[in-house]
């Protein structure tokens, strides 16, 4: 079967943006790219049915490319109607959307502009490092993680952001000190285990002795625990690649170990992918396309199956009892649009005038309780 192929331009803040899509046969897969100049920002696969005719298959890619581009061009054309109600709220998911598809400047103003107008945020400054630290400013991640952990103390994801940007910046005993804090706050934490073993790998491999730092033998014993702790603790590294890099370190093959696992590390995918909560809420209350009723009942589906894949996370069901609210509020829209329609092919349907007038009145409190869920 020939390729499939689609591509688009997206032009916005001086930006000239390239997404393209296409099948990769051999593979089963559709690949997403999004390009600024000739530099990919990002690559997302779907896995798609071999079985499938031709027709079909196109038009799947063509649906999965359309909602891309969908999503970029309103990020833009929402952050400015995001920055004239001055939501904080509102610019994280706007700053953690363009960070998503590795437009860093553009998240990076975000955060910044939110923290202008809720300093106490913690969230904040773990998403803005983040975003420091894939642009590779670590001097900047670490000022704003250092932040971030005065603020929000107990957050185990700082404390493992800020001990990979000392790694990054060759602070071993900082990088070492965050990685434990993070392991104290939450010792199941397998990120946590990997870095640190990472950052003692790394020290074998330089073979550097720093003051504070654990000994040569010290680091052989604890990089490998803690390496058996975040295989034994999470399928995201119960793959070959890791697999391969526990056999390098084995063999005290240190640098070629720590190449094999800094790239297990960069591409490791999220625990739980949380983009189309974040790409919901924006489009519901920014964007009219965002409150359709199909797009609601989509919403609500692919959250319903992403909750069953993972009920023990509580945002999930906070979303999912969110989104069912949201699903309310679109049905009691219907329902006064049925109402006035009732009355107005009978003016004389009483009952209806009457259903009417109800509904408008309690529909103020559900509005309300919406509005307060979504704030």
């Amino acid at each position: 079967m020939a390729p499939i192929h689609f591509s688009d331009n997206i032009h916005s803040r001086g930006r000239d943006l390239h997404l393209q899509t296409n099948t990769v046969s051999d593979e089963i897969k559709i690949v997403s790219r999004l390009f600024d100049g000739g530099r990919v920002l990002t690559k997302e696969e779907t896995g798609y049915d071999s079985s499938w005719p031709a027709e079909k298959l196109r038009k799947y890619v063509e649906v999965i490319h359309s909602e891309k581009l969908v999503s970029i061009e309103i990020l833009y054309a929402v952050s400015s109607r995001v920055k004239s109600v001055r939501h904080p709220h509102s610019m994280n998911k706007l700053g953690r959307q363009f960070l998503k598809w590795n437009l860093l400047d553009e998240a990076i103003g975000e955060f910044k502009l939110a923290l202008q107008y809720d300093s106490y945020f913690g969230e904040l400054y773990l998403n803005l490092g983040d975003a420091y630290l894939r642009k590779g400013s670590y001097h900047s991640a670490i000022e704003v993680l250092e932040k971030g952990v005065q603020i929000s103390s107990g957050f185990a994801d700082m404390w493992l952001k800020l001990g990979i940007a000392h790694l990054k910046n060759g602070n071993y005993k900082r990088a070492i000190e965050a990685f434990q804090r993070s392991l104290k706050i939450n010792n199941a934490y397998d990120e946590a285990h990997f870095n640190l073993a990472l950052c003692l790998i790394e020290l074998l491999s330089n073979g550097r002795q720093c003051e504070g730092v654990p000994s040569k033998l010290e680091c052989l014993k604890l990089s490998e625990e803690h390496l058996k702790h975040a295989v034994s603790m999470s399928k995201r590294f119960q793959n070959a690649m890791v697999k391969e890099g526990i056999t390098r370190f084995q063999k005290r093959e240190m640098g070629r170990a720590l190449t094999i696992l800094w790239k297990v590390s960069d591409e490791l995918p999220k625990m739980v992918d949380l983009d189309i909560i974040d790409a919901f809420y924006l489009g519901f209350l920014y964007g009219e396309r965002g409150r359709h009723s199909d797009i609601i009942q989509r919403y609500v589906e692919r959250l319903e199956i992403t909750t069953r894949k993972h009920p023990e996370y509580p945002d999930l069901h906070n979303d999912l009892g969110v989104a069912y609210m949201v699903q309310c509020q679109d049905l009691f829209n219907r329902a006064v649009h049925e109402f006035k329609r009732a009355a107005k092919i009978n003016p004389k349907y009483k009952r209806a005038h009457n259903n009417l007038k109800l509904a408008e009145n309690e529909g103020k409190g559900l509005l309300m309780l919406l509005r307060a869920l979504l704030k």
